[in-house]
């Protein structure tokens, strides 16, 4: 039988194809498409940004690879996402990232500095020549010097050298030592002077040359098209190098006995790429933390073991009020739109979400850019608050309560009084619906002051011997006085002492005016009087107060 090989070839390779066909694997080849996008959008977070970039398409039915170079930052893999929307009908595979290593053409001025590098490092090298030479040249004269020095006593012996001869001998090589040690000596400050030159140039040059490989990074997405049409093509990503901060205005109208609390956002980013008229979102998840609970461990403990003198670390002291004071009205500036569009907060799970009414641009250089979030008029009742044991001065505050549906995050508050900056506060977390107090900063029209009048120490001796316990005796003056024009409420503190010892006695006469109570919120010697001072007024409250200890004891904190 006569084998036809061409038919048989034919039939084979209709075979496979049937074979691929009927196990879906035939492999089309896609084509490639780089294509321009943009930023469109950025959902901020504490630590971090999840960016959208967008570009639009119009396909033809096939395969693609959609390309979105020069992707700038670093960013995470894992959070690589793509999505799609438009007239097309499309089948999408996925997204990766892809990264080459290009070399770089070094500059104009690389070339110029390696040209003078090498040049430098020569004229070493030549110089290093010519001190060997000379070094070897001297080893020869330091010989004819030694075979003088020997050879010159025999010659004595037997005949007496002419005086000539002798000098020209001392002559010659006193005269090619003394230029061998000058060539030498010159050859070495001249080595000097190019390494110092070239140390010079090599500096130049790492900071300019820095890494010849340059990474390209991009973005590539597999689609398959069915229908032909248009299409958007968005590949979203979570970059690091940016964060937000909440920041609030709380500006107090006594009038109307009400604070307008302002709500900021501040962002900032070094991302590497700007974000320009996109649109924006402020998240408070931490989507870098992650959802997993820490392992739980054991807690152990031991005896406390003293730190060494040595061992202590002592950090710069901390500024004065006056000083934070200063420095936050140097820093501080005033919002003046007189016109403010706020963002919709938004709870999504456990975090909040504030989506911008309005294109925000954030250039990538670190520059805070702050942008206004929300505001709430509170009922305010204010008053003053004083603890003079501690602090000298009468700070303004109101019980206020947060708006049912805003969380209010921990941040800096600018405190704004009648229009005028007036010194900056601080809050903590503060949940919806949750009453909290706000304080406007010091009021120096309002004066405090805490004294002590008297102090007495009783030394007593009992037959001329000290006794055994030791008492001293204090009389305590506080003062408060108005020089508003209006009445105030006070609320005046006071740490009475109190012994954790049975040892120590402490005994307090009752003062000449009552306190409102007594262990100030289960705070053990912490007194509170509520006072209502008229403009012009001088409040002012005495008590005296006895500690009574073993004479050989020290009290600390006394």
């Amino acid at each position: 039988m006569k084998l036809n090989i061409k038919r048989i070839i034919q039939i084979s390779s209709f075979l496979s194809w049937m074979t691929l066909i009927l196990m879906g694997t035939i492999v089309v080849e896609a084509k490639e498409l780089e294509v321009d996008s943009k930023i469109s959008r950025v959902c901020v977070y504490t630590s971090s940004a999840f960016v959208d970039r967008r570009t639009h398409l119009e396909l033809e039915k096939g395969n693609y690879q959609i390309i979105f170079p020069d992707i700038v930052p670093e960013i995470d893999e894992a959070s690589l996402k793509t999505s799609a929307e438009g007239t097309a009908a499309i089948k999408l595979f996925g997204a990766q990232v892809k990264k080459e290593y290009l070399e770089e053409v070094p500059s104009e001025r690389i070339k110029i500095l390696n040209q003078e590098i090498q040049i430098l490092e020569d004229q070493i090298v030549n110089l290093e020549n010519i001190k060997s030479i000379l070094e070897e040249k001297r080893e020869f004269l330091n010989s004819i010097t030694s075979f003088s020095q020997s050879q010159i006593p025999q010659d004595l012996i037997t005949h007496m050298p002419q005086v000539d001869d002798l000098k020209s001998i001392l002559d010659f090589l006193d005269n090619e030592l003394r230029n061998n040690y000058q060539q030498y000596v010159d050859a070495e400050i001249q080595i000097r002077d190019l390494k110092k030159k070239l140390e010079v140039l090599k500096n130049e040059l790492s900071q300019i040359s820095g890494i010849q490989r340059k990474l390209k990074r991009s973005i590539v997405v597999d689609i398959e098209v069915l229908e032909k049409g248009s299409l958007d093509l968005v590949v979203s990503y979570l970059v690091k190098g940016a964060s937000w901060n909440p920041l609030y205005d709380a500006r107090a109208n006594f009038g109307k006995s009400e604070i307008e609390l302002v709500y900021y956002g501040v962002i900032k980013q070094i991302s590497g790429e700007d974000w320009i008229e996109v649109d924006g979102t402020l998240s408070t998840a931490k989507p870098i933390i992650g959802g997993d609970m820490p392992e739980i461990t054991p807690w152990f403990i031991r005896p406390y073991q003293p730190l060494r003198a040595e061992d202590k670390v002592y950090g710069a002291p901390a500024p004065t009020f006056q000083e934070t004071l200063k420095k936050e009205m140097e820093v501080s500036m005033e919002l003046t739109e007189p016109e403010i569009e706020y963002a919709s907060p938004e709870e999504k799970g456990v975090a909040v979400v504030y989506n911008l009414p309005y294109k925000i641009t954030v250039k990538s250089d670190k520059s805070e850019n702050k942008f206004p979030l929300f505001s709430q008029t509170l009922s305010a009742e204010f008053e003053y608050s004083t603890y003079p044991r501690i602090s000298p001065f009468a700070y303004l505050g109101s019980k206020v309560t947060n708006q049912k549906d805003l969380q209010l995050l921990a941040g800096k508050i600018n405190i704004f009084l009648e229009g005028d900056f007036v010194g900056s506060s601080h809050i903590g977390n503060i949940a919806p619906g949750e009453e909290f107090t706000l304080y406007l900063g010091v009021d120096e029209n309002v004066k405090v002051k805490r004294e002590i009048l008297e102090k007495k120490v009783d030394e007593t001796l009992i037959g001329g011997i000290s006794s055994r316990t030791k008492k001293t005796a204090l009389y305590y003056k506080l003062t408060v006085e108005n020089y508003k024009s209006k009445k105030i409420k006070v609320n005046l503190f006071e740490a009475i002492p109190v012994s954790e010892d049975d040892r120590i006695k402490v005994k307090v006469e009752e003062p000449s005016i009552k306190p409102y109570v007594q262990d100030w919120e289960d705070k053990k010697g912490i007194w509170l009087w509520k006072l209502e001072v008229e403009p012009r007024q001088k409040i002012e409250i005495f008590y005296n107060l006895t500690l009574e200890h073993p004479r050989d004891m020290e009290v600390e904190g006394f």
